[in-house]
């Protein structure tokens, strides 16, 4: 799909060049103001990676957004809430994850992380981005980098959200390629927080993708599910579907694709934009020989994500149709 008009972002452009020769202000007042400018460049943004993912003009708006307040690392990766949590106001890394465009999610987390090294969260995202990319080795990098941030915050005295770091720096431990550490911080916090679906799936998860212990991630799997379920949090459902994946992909692993098909259906049918869900779903319907259904499913995941190495390869290994 075409851009949009080049005059008409010219025209737009106009307000933010004159805002680069304002002085620089102190106060509530004037990071107010530069909160609600931000949050207009960036609908900008959004705009022109929706038309075209790949459209540099989003890049363009993006780069505007910084230029408003250069030291606020919540352009890039979102403001938190009290728990550390990060809340709604809309990132750069909202605009380009939204479409999929992770070759630009990488570059300015990249960029977020060298300005902002203490930070987890831009290399919580470029370590997502780089794996979707196929990106290994620096994935691995970012992990590091990050796991060695979480120790430290975890370490400072009156830490916030202690379940929410640890669980972080399990996961960060287990995508530097440090597995023994990951499944270690995992089984603390299974031990530390039995209510919390979050780590045994987690773990479980791992076990899947790494194709080891198969006999305790289905355990885990469903013991992740039976919490979740349990639950009555706003987010539920997706929750749920975010463990049902888990549990599908156990299932495939231990080659029970009937079970497998049906909580990757389920989980596919709740969050239908999240292209691992859909390349998991169509890995079980390439084994049981569905493959229009397997590449139905894996087409999905690249419009939604269309650098994801993982659904091009499965693409690509799919038997061809007889001519």
């Amino acid at each position: 799909m075409a851009s949009l008009s080049t005059r008409a972002a010219s025209r737009a452009a106009l307000p933010f060049l004159l805002l680069a020769l304002l002085p620089a202000l102190n106060g509530c007042g004037t990071q107010a103001q530069n909160a609600i400018k931000v949050q207009d460049v960036l609908a900008e943004a959004r705009r022109h990676a929706q038309v075209d993912p790949n459209d540099k003009q989003a890049r363009e708006w993006a780069d505007r957004a910084v230029a408003v307040a250069p030291q606020n690392a919540d352009t890039y990766v979102g403001p938190r809430d009290a728990s550390g949590q990060i809340v709604s106001p809309l990132s750069i890394a909202d605009v380009f994850s939204s479409v999929g465009n992770d070759a630009a999610l990488v570059d300015y987390m990249s960029q977020a992380a060298q300005k902002f090294p203490n930070d987890e969260r831009p290399l919580q995202q470029l370590s997502d981005a780089q794996s979707r990319l196929g990106r290994t080795a620096e994935r691995k990098a970012s992990a590091a980098k990050l796991a060695a941030i979480l120790t430290g915050q975890l370490a400072k005295p009156g830490a916030q959200n202690i379940e929410g770091l640890s669980l972080a720096r399990a996961q960060a431990l287990w995508d530097s390629g440090d597995t023994a550490g990951g499944t270690a911080e995992y089984r603390k916090g299974i031990q530390a927080y039995p209510t919390l679906y979050s780590f045994p799936n987690g773990l479980a998860y791992n076990f899947a993708e790494a194709n080891t212990n198969l006999p305790e991630a289905l355990v885990l799997a469903q013991k992740g599910l039976a919490l979740v379920q349990r639950s009555t949090g706003d987010n539920k459902d997706a929750e749920v579907a975010v463990v049902q994946d888990t549990l599908g992909w156990v299932q495939y692993r231990l080659h029970d694709y009937k079970a497998a098909e049906l909580n990757l259906q389920e989980a596919v049918s709740t969050i239908p934009r999240q292209p691992e869900l859909r390349c998991h779903l169509g890995t079980v319907y390439a084994a049981v020989g569905k493959t229009e259904a397997a590449h139905s499913e894996f087409t999905h995941a690249l419009r939604i994500s269309s650098d994801y190495l993982a659904a091009k390869q499965a693409l690509a290994a799919l038997p061809k149709s007889a001519p």
